[in-house]
């Protein structure tokens, strides 16, 4: 079980929800970031809520209980990625045109004030609170934003930053703003390169519990219906 736990903070304090949450797995080459809105069984509420409840054990907890096992967590203050990325400057690919509706800062609520911002293809080039805002944004214009569509840029994010060679270290460089949860993290993340695969956690459904809308593991198919499935793969084939 080589695998370390990443998560980030939304806010600057260590009673705030985890907004980003990674599961780095060193032995496939594979991340997989986890939907903040996961319910979790374990704490009753949505997996983001752990690492307030419990610190990064519990967080490890939660995750292992939707099937996501890890040896450690390293879980950063929103201080701490703010800081690392206070002077950085990234160019990402945009492949179509992107309108948000983005809080007028950061740390505000959209319902208190909102502000339009955009990308266009072909590329941007990221820096200060357009960083933010890539990494952030959720609602989009048009309706159809999803915490999906925000884990797919956070993807194409950290693989520029990683073909730049941006030094993650700089985001541990304040103690006070990291927290670390069982074996040592950074040897294993030290072997993460642009070429492993990069993935959100999407085999989710809709659901409400406790009058909250969050998201629930989706139940396998039956094995009859994928076998079908299979048949008709390989009588497409052979037609073809």
């Amino acid at each position: 079980m080589a695998a370390v736990v990443v998560a980030i903070l939304d806010r600057d304090n260590w009673n705030a929800n985890t907004d980003i949450i990674v599961v780095v797995d060193v032995s496939r080459r594979r991340l997989t970031w986890v939907p903040r809105d996961l319910w979790s069984p374990l704490i009753s509420d949505r997996v983001n809520a752990a690492f307030a409840m419990g610190g990064g054990r519990l967080l490890l907890d939660a995750l292992a209980g939707l099937g996501f096992s890890a040896r450690s967590a390293v879980c950063l203050r929103r201080g701490a990625s703010e800081a690392a990325l206070a002077g950085a400057r990234v160019n990402v690919p945009v492949s179509e045109p992107l309108d948000f509706w983005y809080p007028l800062t950061p740390t505000s609520r959209l319902e208190d004030g909102r502000q339009q911002v955009s990308f266009r293809p072909p590329a941007e080039t990221l820096t200060g609170v357009r960083l933010h805002q890539w990494i952030g944004a959720r609602s989009m214009v048009n309706g159809k934003g999803t915490d999906f569509h925000r884990m797919q840029r956070q993807i194409v994010f950290l693989r520029a930053l990683i073909a730049q060679g941006f030094d993650f270290r700089s985001a541990l460089k304040n103690p006070e703003l990291v927290r670390v949860a069982g074996e040592d993290p950074l040897p294993l993340l030290a072997r993460v390169s642009a070429s492993w695969r990069m993935q959100e956690h999407d085999w989710v459904d809709d659901a409400v519990i406790n009058g909250k809308m969050v998201l629930v593991p989706r139940k396998p198919k039956p094995w009859w219906r994928r076998q079908l499935r299979r048949l008709r793969d390989r009588l497409k084939m052979k037609r073809d």
